[in-house]
């Protein structure tokens, strides 16, 4: 019997790249088939995998050494994507434009993530062997947004809620539409936590003061999510067209504050109260939360290996020996390096220009201005924290009764238009609360957590949608005022961003082909 043949997405990435090394470790069973970009880090990275044929950096060509067949080109070009998927038997995608650079490139994200993942499911579509080919895509924990505590405890089927601005995040939903409503026999989506790396430093970016510091978090290391990845390749049946969250388990668990109280001791830059101010960041609008569900996973895959103390360690084992001289560096000095390399109040200072943002991440001025100093508790309910209500009672075969059906639906504020329920995986018709219709398999309903693609951001219009939807309200109004009906509108906030994409990018799908290809129907209401 030969092998089998895997094509792997993002191996220069976390995720991708420690799914690389565990798929060398079984290289007499598999064939390998990788997607990179020709770009001169990435021929640098992979030189030991294409033998004397050295790939040109910045054009298209594929090399193959040491049962390797590495295409180097794009996951936008079709013709790139279907070499690849062409005699595969398993595709593992985790490859993904991902932030921060995604939050200053619109539409290179959407491409990319949304755009790649059509490619993939395009390809597989034309094979052969399409029934037998089986698909990981990996989604994201920013799907959930916005998950203070006390709901932080997070489920599958809980409510789809991407935060405000954040592009990354609706491409990554769009792709996970498509990829459950795509018809394919073998698919699954598991929708990754934070994954923390060694090279912690390498994470320093003003997007980490999107984060509340009361923000709870359920991690991954980087090689636990590599080799849950590989280990879905021996899964058995029942495993596929289902979705799941992948975190490290109970003892990944932490909080913000602690999280970075911990990190900056270890590497000699002292407590956050010495290098931040309390200020600086957010209180609210960003992602992560405890995945209840986990365990789920984990149950089929058996990939739990490494603790939260575990990362620590590997932290510490990474870093480089001059950060030990940082505990002689006054901290003053640190905290103006901080100040200055990252900017953190740069949205405060010009006010009139990123309205939306202190709105979004702070409710208003006034509220950044009231933030106290260190020498108050920061508000933390997580032994507090509870379930949502998803609106039916789920079961193991995944078979509702219409009833079911027209109750999740009445949850939603919206119907269930259809008289029968022809399976988990068939459309039905609903209608949400401001009167869109629209279809959509109770798979993506109930199981996914999606709704209605009208009321879908962009727009962000979710203090509107609250007061019509119990079932979304749950995530809104625990941290919103039922007074709050902004609604923020998708070229606003782009004006707000910092693009830092060329206008003549390369890249041409956007999010006016999603939401062309899922709102079949006239506009929202107004």
């Amino acid at each position: 019997m030969g092998k089998e043949t895997v094509f792997l997405t993002g191996a220069s990435g976390s995720m991708g790249g420690c799914a690389f090394n565990e798929l060398l470790k079984q290289k007499d069973r598999f064939n390998i088939v990788l997607l990179l970009r020709p770009s001169k880090k990435n021929v640098k990275a992979f030189k030991e995998y294409v033998g004397d044929t050295k790939p040109p950096v910045g054009k298209k060509s594929t090399t193959h050494h040491k049962g390797i067949k590495i295409v180097w080109g794009d996951l936008t070009s079709y013709e790139d994507v279907e070499k690849c998927v062409e005699g595969s038997d398993y595709v593992l995608h985790p490859g993904a434009l991902i932030s921060p650079e995604a939050d200053h490139k619109p539409r290179t994200v959407w491409a990319i993530n949304y755009g790649g993942t059509k490619n993939i499911i395009r390809a597989i579509k034309s094979q052969p062997n399409a029934n037998s080919i089986k698909f990981v895509f990996i989604g994201s924990v920013a799907m959930y947004g916005d998950r203070l505590p006390p709901v932080h405890k997070i489920r599958v089927g809980d409510p789809i809620y991407p935060s405000v601005f954040d592009y990354y995040c609706l491409s990554k939903i769009a792709a996970e539409r498509t990829v459950i409503e795509s018809g394919l026999r073998y698919w699954v989506s598991i929708r990754q936590t934070y994954i923390c790396i060694p090279d912690t430093m390498a994470l320093m970016d003003p997007i980490m003061f999107h984060q509340p510091l009361n923000q709870a978090f359920e991690m991954i290391t980087k090689f636990d999510a590599g080799l849950g990845l590989v280990k879905t390749i021996d899964a058995p049946d029942e495993f596929w067209r289902h979705i799941y969250n992948m975190g490290g388990g109970p003892s990944c668990r932490t909080d913000f504050y602690t999280y970075m109280d911990r990190v900056f001791r270890l590497i000699g830059c002292g407590s956050p109260e010495q290098v931040f101010d309390r200020d600086w960041f957010g209180l609210k609008n960003f992602h992560c939360g405890f995945f209840e569900d986990s365990h789920v996973l984990n149950e089929y895959l058996d990939y739990w290996n490494d603790t939260l103390e575990d990362h620590y360690q590997q932290i510490k084992d990474a870093s480089p020996w001059y950060f030990s001289l940082s505990k002689y560096v006054p901290k003053k000095v640190i905290k103006l390096g901080m100040k200055l390399s990252l900017n953190p109040l740069k949205w405060m200072k010009n006010k009139e220009k990123y309205p939306n943002r202190l709105k979004v991440f702070f409710g208003s001025y006034e509220d950044w201005k009231n933030i106290p100093d260190w020498d108050k508790p920061i508000p933390n309910k997580q032994d507090k924290g509870y379930l949502l209500d998803h609106g039916y009672e789920k079961n193991e075969d995944d078979k509702y009764s219409i009833e079911d059906l027209q109750g999740a639906a009445k949850f939603r504020g919206g119907k269930c238009l259809s008289e029968k329920n022809e399976g988990f995986y068939k459309k039905v018709k609903w209608e949400c609360a401001f009167g869109h219709k629209f279809e959509g398999s109770p798979a993506l309903i109930l199981m996914g957590g999606h709704w209605c693609p009208y009321c879908a951001p962009p727009d962000w219009e979710y203090g509107k949608i609250a007061k019509k939807n119990p079932f979304f309200a749950q995530v809104y109004y625990h941290n919103h005022d039922p007074k709050d009906i902004n609604i923020y509108k998708f070229e606003d906030c782009l004006a707000e961003t910092d693009i830092k994409e060329n206008e003549k990018s390369p890249y041409i799908i956007d999010m006016g082909e999603y939401i062309e290809q899922v709102r079949k129907e006239p506009p929202r209401e107004s």
